[in-house]
């Protein structure tokens, strides 16, 4: 064994830390995580701020401060708790695999259609939400929401998704049997338009749904086939307890700083709807990506 050892030589974890922190610095935090718990060697290596700063984004806001004893802890902390940027109307995280930037946008910066009729919106706050205020719609036919984004606060080479968090109140109605249309993509590009159809409601079955879908046929509805479960066309449970539903994907490139325009529309049916509570878009790695 000693003579196999030999002819082996010294293994990776014979490396002075710095050199071993060098080389987990241009790999991954998940990798990092996964190396640390080789060796107690391994894990000093990896956890050091050497390896960590690799990791974190250099052009970070400058609220973020926070009490935390090294910058993995940081990381984490930014993972785990949204700092509030933008006088408080948006957010910024990491994505916890990949380290990639997470923005999200509130209700307030957003544009919303009849957003300061309170006959038609109010503005109100939750408990949960970690902005100061969210917008609830009372009652429209013309449902428009539109948020847009600068790629520049995002990301380079990353594959983004967006997607609206909200939440339907029990009181809703007219979201049953009518999809909304969504999209997200470069400002000016049409070759990358895909507007497409989602439901923010999955009450189709139950007595409160017929009663809506009967006020939508008196509205002049016409009622579409709904897409099948797990067809990607139904929100989301989030671990927040809100719910969220994609509304494209797009790219982002080194360089690039062009505007991203987000949308949701429902403003073909007619019915009217009530019910939506929104927390804002989240622009997020598409799956860690």
């Amino acid at each position: 064994m000693a003579a196999i050892q030999e002819a082996e030589g010294p293994g990776f974890s014979a490396l002075p830390e710095g050199c071993i922190a060098k080389v987990v610095s241009l790999t991954s935090p998940a990798d990092a995580c996964r190396l640390a718990t080789l060796s107690p060697d391994f894990k000093s290596a990896c956890d050091s701020d050497v390896v960590w700063a690799s990791f974190l984004p250099p052009e970070r806001p400058q609220t973020v401060s926070r009490s935390v004893s090294s910058l993995k802890g940081l990381y984490f902390s930014l993972c785990d708790d949204p700092v509030l940027i933008g006088d408080g109307k948006m957010s910024y995280s990491l994505d916890r695999h990949s380290g990639k930037k997470c923005i999200m946008l509130s209700a307030r910066a957003l544009s919303i259609t009849w957003g300061g009729t309170p006959v038609y919106w109010s503005w109100t706050c939750l408990p949960n939400s970690r902005f100061t205020e969210v917008a609830k719609l009372i009652d429209v036919c013309w449902l428009e929401i539109r948020g847009m984004i600068s790629s520049g606060m995002l990301s380079p080479e990353t594959h983004y998704a967006a997607y609206l968090v909200f939440k339907i109140t029990p009181a809703s109605h007219g979201f049953e049997f009518q999809p909304v249309e969504v999209e997200a993509r470069f400002a000016g590009d049409e070759a990358g338009k895909r507007e497409h159809s989602v439901y923010l409601s999955r009450e189709n079955n139950n007595t409160h749904g017929w009663q809506s879908w009967r006020r939508f046929r008196h509205a002049g509805g016409s009622l579409m086939l709904a897409p099948a479960e797990g067809s990607g066309n139904y929100p989301k449970e989030r671990r927040d307890g809100w719910s969220e539903i994609e509304l494209g994907e797009f790219l982002t490139k080194e360089g690039q700083d062009g505007e991203v325009e987000m949308s949701v529309m429902e403003t073909k049916g007619g019915n009217w709807k009530a019910g939506l509570v929104v927390e804002g878009i989240e622009i997020r790695p598409k799956d860690g990506k």
